[in-house]
């Protein structure tokens, strides 16, 4: 297969802090990628360099082949138009009726307000979420149901990738799940490859088609939901597992003393 997303070499320090030390990732086209790992080992860091909202010190990133690691402004807003984003806190504005939120890309384009509300039920139809949800306010919905207004809207401008940070984050199980089975159709029916952050590892094994473990700002792991589940690897057996005894925890328990 095609890779959609390319991570060549790239390297990211703050401070003199080194976040990511040569990562190198593949994500193929129409597929999910489940990024896992702890707290400050550079997950969020590599999704931001990806999205162009950082710069990485070195190495390079491909978006269908096009190196786009350093593009200039005009370019980048170009390229974001390929993107959608789920964030973890679904980020909608709470002055905005669900409707203006999930269309707020199409009117800052110019499109008619008629324009707008039409396609903003048709994509809660795709999540789900009856039309008359489309004029309430953020503040009258459920964490669940502010997840698929939101994931509405990442779907708004029809992007070829979407990026997911914690999407199940603070939901109840059946909630979880309901997410889950959203990102898997959005994937099927639209053809949309999707990078996914969680913690959740219920969640990671049922939507990825690979998965990659980050530790320190390295790649420690790679491969499919099988390959992680029998890993030998001691780090990612104590992580997917979510063992409090392990290499992980001996090696912050030495930082201490």
């Amino acid at each position: 297969m095609v890779n959609k997303i390319e991570v060549i070499d790239v390297h990211k320090s703050f401070n003199g802090k080194t976040i990511l030390s040569g990562i190198n990732m593949q994500v193929e086209k129409g597929t999910s990628k489940v990024i896992i790992g702890g707290s400050g080992s550079g997950k969020s860091v590599l999704l931001k360099c990806i999205l162009g909202l950082l710069e990485p010190d070195s190495g390079k990133i491909l978006i269908d082949g096009k190196d786009v690691t350093h593009l200039k402004e005009k370019d980048r807003y170009q390229l974001m138009h390929q993107f959608g984003m789920l964030f973890q806190n679904s980020a909608l504005f709470d002055s905005m009726s669900i409707w203006q939120n999930i269309g707020f890309g199409l009117t800052q384009q110019g499109k008619s307000p008629s324009y707008v509300k039409s396609v903003a039920i048709e994509k809660l139809a795709l999540v789900g979420l009856a039309s008359d949800i489309a004029y309430l306010k953020p503040s009258e919905l459920s964490g669940g149901m502010r997840k698929r207004a939101a994931l509405a809207r990442a779907i708004c401008l029809e992007p070829e990738i979407i990026f997911y940070d914690e999407p199940t984050t603070g939901l109840d199980p059946i909630t979880s799940d309901i997410i889950n089975d959203l990102i898997i159709k959005l994937k099927n029916e639209l053809g949309v490859t999707s990078v996914i952050i969680t913690h959740d590892m219920h969640s990671a094994y049922k939507i990825a088609d690979s998965m990659t473990m980050l530790y320190k700002g390295k790649m420690i792991a790679t491969g499919t939901v099988k390959e992680i589940q029998n890993t030998d690897n001691p780090y990612v057996e104590q992580f997917i597992h979510g063992k409090a005894e392990g290499p992980i925890t001996q090696e912050i328990q030495d930082h201490i003393q």
